[in-house]
This record gives C-alpha cells, structure tokens and sequence, in this order.
C-alpha cells in the first residue's frame, strides 16, 4: 500500500469527538479576551473618539462618525471570506493574522491623521481584521465543545459586555490628561492591546476534525506521493538497454514463465491501478509475480504507474504494446520504441494532472467563497424577511453605543458620569446573554416570539434616551434595558436562524445576513451623525435620529410576527403539486 493511501487511512480513523472540557476551557478564556478587546474597542470608538477626532481632523460629527461605522461594517461583511480562510487555514492562523492586521490598522493611524486615512487603517484594515479574530473566537468553541456547547459560548461572549465596560471608563483618562496621551496615543495603545490577541490565538491548538487540518494532512500525503510519482518518470527517460538485453530479459529460461502471463498479470494490474489514486504503486507478493515483476521492470527501468486521469486510448495503447511483447517475432527494435512511447504518453498524462491541479488551487478559493453563498435561501421568503427585520434593527443598534457620550453632553450630564451610559449598555449586555439565552432553550417558551419581543423592547429603549434629561441615572437606565436587551438579541439570532433554515445551512445563513447587517452599519451611524449636525429641533437635536432609528428596530421585531405564516405557505405550496401528482395518477 502506498504512503498516500496510509495517510488517508490515518485521516479516517482519527477521533471526531469534541473534548467538551480540558484544553478547551482554555479556549474559552481565549475567546473571553477576544471579545473583551475587541468589542470593547468597538463599541466604545464612538464614546472615546468623536470629539476629540472632530477637534484633531477638524470634521463634522457625519464624516468622522463613518469611520466608527465602517469597523463594525467591514467586521461583519467580511464574515465569507473569514469562513472560508478558517477553513483553509484555521482558527489558529486565522486568528493571529487577523489580530496582526487589526494592530497594523490602528498603529498607522496613529502616525497619520487623515479622515481618508482613517476611513482605510481603521474601517478597512482594522476591520478586516476583525472579522477574522470573531469568527475564529466562536468557530474554536464550536470545534472544542458539544453538549456543553451554550455554556461555553455564554461564558466567551459575556467577554463582549465587559470590554464595553472597562474601555469607556479607562481610555478617556489617557486621551484627555496631557501627562498620558492625545488621540495618537490612544490608538496606539488600542495598537499595542490588539496586538494582545496573537497570543490568545497561539492557545488555540487545532484538533484534527477542523477542516484545516484534514485539507493539512490530505495535502501532506498527496505532495509525498507526488513526489515519489516523479522518480520512476524521470528515471523512465534513462533507458540505454540494448536489443539482445531485451530479448534476454524476455526469453528468460530461468523464469519459465509464458508470455501471455505478462499480460494478464500487467492487464490485472492497470484494471487496479484506475480504481486507485495516482500515487498507488503496484505491489506484487507471491514469489511468481515477483520474478515476473523484476523481469517486466528491468526492461522499464521503473515502476508502472497509470494515473486517474489517464483516458481509454493510453489504456488500448497499453494493452497494445503488451500483445507486441507477447509476439515471439518482436525485434529488440520494437521494443525500445513500445518503452519509449509509453513513458511519454505517461508524461503527458502527469504533465496534464499537474496543469489541472494548479489551475484548480488557484480557482479553489473563489469556488469555496461561492460555495458559502447559498443563493437558493434567497427563495425562502421567511429567510428573507428575516434578513430585512436583521438589516432594520442594524440600522440602529450601534447608535446608542456611539452617540451615548454626545447625547449625555447636549443633555448637560456630568462630565465625569458620561461613562457610566456607556458602562451601563455593556452590563446589561452580559446580563441579557445569559438571562434570554436560557429562557430560548425552554420548550415552552416560542423563541421567535421571544426574539420579537426582545427587539422591539430594545427599540423602546432607544426611543426614550433623548427623553432622559440632564439626570445620569436615567440615562443609566434606559442604557441597561437596551443593553440587555441588545445582547439578548445577538444570543438568540443564531438559534432563530437554525429553527428556519437547517443545522445543515446555517453558516451560508449567517454569511448572508452579516452581510446585510454591516451594510446597514455603515448607513446607520453615519446619517445619525449627520442629523446631529442638521437638527430638525435645536433644543433636542438627538430627538429625531433616536426616533427614527428606535423606531426601525421596533418594525424589525413586528414584522417577524408573519414567519409563522409564510412557512405555513410555504408548506402548502410544496404539498400542492404532489397532491396533483397524486389526482393525476
């Protein structure tokens, strides 16, 4: 048996299980930091970063607003090329570039200050990396544990409301006392704490059951065997043997063995050597093949090999060639020419595989990155409602963490009591993980209508924080019920996207709708922005814009109430033509 087929054997027979504890915990700790960093950056950016970037660029709240609406954006827009990166590459490298690329981004824009500039390092670059560092944080759970699957994730992404808690409360001391930094400064050491992540992401020793190892281990075994495939090929071009060796070779008392032996023996081997991957060898073991074997290799000089992809006419050329030996009248001549034919058409067949294979790598990723885009989803109209009631509520859920601090200054809040909004958002969104992920494992409890529920609370509570005066406890408060509410919201999209299309779809699902929802992201933030700017009510400018997008998150969670309706249609419509089928017959 050949290496290649010892390796793929090895592939099969290793254990898939899930550990479900051990390394895994740390994991989870690992994930935990993550999402402490990068979250924390994220969602406190607005809070930290928009007045003195207006001071620094000179901007409006509209052009530097975008740029704390395009690093969520491209984090979750990216999340197709992330999946198929991790698995190509997996969580481990994924995660380090990815952590690499994120620190790159903010450590140039603290040299350079440009809105452009900015809008490329922080949006672009730092998002980009972003959304390789999420995705690998929960895949890695996701490969590390099974039945204890939800509380491993509840503990990993409560590490997202404590880094919106700690980041607004210790970063605006080093931007605003000049003995520490400005807002360089800041992004720099937000630089050096990203940078943080590749470490966490050196903990996350892959399993053998992740697709990149298997691809790891497949790819191994095909290079040793290619490998040992172009020896006898080259070796096939050195053949100086005369005619009377042949002859001898072949009319060999010592063997007395018949001809037509060759044949079949040669014959029975190509028939194998089809089924078999192209690296195969053939292996001969009673004592008469062996005799045979040696004989039939000295006038090759090499090992038979017949590729997969080697067509009929090599085969009937082949099978040819052989009844040529078998003829008793063959010159030494003839010989020499059979050999040499074979070993260029052998050639050329490699020649071709190799072709093939390296136009096939190159295509891979494109095919793969289509691969995750299931067009077909876009036929379930629930699937699509969904995906609009995702995109209205996007429009609005990063407003509150980036116009938190402004509002509370228009509102004439204390200065050193702004951060606690803030702070407030980030402990209600660990709370909300946990309580409402729990109430959605309840049979009796409907999770859509749950999940309906949950936004459109959330969207009340965005709707009353221009309401709350100049009292911070008021603002603390409706920052805690949209918190909770919030977070209760990310913890159960993906049980509600697994309940409409399949354990089997889910990942192309999600791909899709984080498209959508970093689009929304990047349209949200920066209009908000820009109606700050513009006010309809001088007195009140966040009125309107809170409003408004308070309101598209309520509508996002009404209009979800009509899912249950479209699948029952959906159902009549696919039993129609079979009760027709049924009439007809």
């Amino acid at each position: 048996m050949a290496m290649k087929n010892n390796i793929d054997s090895n592939v099969v027979t290793t254990e898939r299980k899930s550990p479900d504890g051990g390394w895994g915990w740390v994991i989870v700790f690992s994930s935990f930091m993550i999402h402490f960093i990068m979250d924390g950056i994220t969602y406190s950016m607005g809070d930290i970063y928009l007045h003195p970037m207006m001071e620094v660029l000179g901007r409006n709240r509209g052009t530097v607003s975008f740029i704390f609406g395009m690093l969520p954006a491209i984090t979750l827009g990216s999340g197709l090329f992330a999946t198929v990166l991790i698995n190509r590459h997996g969580c481990r490298k994924m995660t380090i570039i990815g952590s690499c690329l994120a620190a790159m981004g903010f450590l140039a824009s603290s040299f350079f200050a440009n809105i452009w500039f900015y809008y490329f390092a922080i949006g672009i670059v730092a998002g980009f990396g972003f959304g390789l560092i999420y995705l690998a944080a929960i895949a890695s759970i996701n490969f590390y544990f099974d039945k204890k699957i939800s509380r491993a994730l509840g503990i990993a992404v409560c590490g997202s409301g404590l880094g919106t808690m700690a980041f607004p409360w210790i970063m605006p001391y080093i931007i605003n006392y000049p003995m520490w930094f400005d807002v360089h400064g800041g992004l720099l050491n937000e630089s050096a704490i990203i940078f943080m992540c590749v470490v966490f992401g050196m903990l996350m020793i892959p399993l053998p059951k992740e697709p990149s190892e298997i691809r790891r281990v497949e790819n191994k075994a095909k290079t040793a065997a290619k490998r040992q495939a172009k020896k006898p090929i080259k070796n096939a071009n050195i053949m100086v043997d005369t005619n009377e060796q042949h002859s001898q070779l072949l009319t060999n008392q010592e063997s007395s063995i018949p001809s037509t032996e060759i044949s079949e023996l040669h014959l029975g081997h190509s028939k194998k050597q089809r089924q078999q991957p192209s690296t195969d060898y053939v292996s001969v073991r009673d004592s008469k093949q062996n005799n045979l074997a040696n004989g039939y290799d000295k006038v090759h000089n090499h090992q038979t090999i017949v590729p997969d992809s080697a067509d009929d006419e090599s085969f009937k050329m082949t099978t040819k060639d052989l009844e040529l030996l078998e003829n008793d009248d063959a010159t030494g001549e003839d010989h020499e020419k059979i050999i040499i034919t074979n070993d260029k058409a052998i050639g050329q067949v490699t020649a071709s595989n190799e072709e093939k294979t390296t136009n096939s790598s190159k295509q891979s990723f494109i095919h793969e990155l289509s691969n995750e885009i299931d067009i077909k989803l876009l036929k379930d109209h629930a699937f699509v409602l969904f995906i609009i009631s995702n995109f209205l509520t996007s429009l609005g859920f990063n407003i509150p963490y980036n116009f938190a601090n402004d509002l509370a200054i228009d509102a004439k809040v204390g200065e050193h009591r702004r951060h606690w909004i803030i702070m407030s958002i980030g402990f209600g969104n660990c709370i909300g993980r946990i309580i409402i992920g729990v109430l959605g494992d309840f049979k009796r409890i409907n999770r859509l209508n749950l999940y309906n529920i949950v936004l459109i609370l959330a969207g009340i509570a965005t709707m009353t924080a221009p309401l709350c005066g100049s009292i911070v406890y008021s603002h603390m408060a409706y920052a805690f019920v949209f918190g909770f509410f919030s977070g209760g919201y990310v913890g159960l999209t993906t049980v509600i996207v697994k309940d409409l299309v399949g354990e089997n779809k889910v990942l192309p699902a999600l791909g899709i709708i984080y498209s959508f929802q970093g689009l929304a992201t990047a349209i949200g933030t920066p209009i908000v922005g820009t109606m700050r700017d513009y006010p309809l009510n001088p007195l009140q400018p966040y009125l309107w814009p809170y409003i408004i997008f308070g309101s598209s998150i309520i509508l996002s969670g009404i209009i979800l109430f009509a899912i249950p309706k479209l699948k029952r249609r959906q159902e009549s419509n696919k039993k129609k033509p079979q009760d027709s089928n049924e009439y007809e017959s």
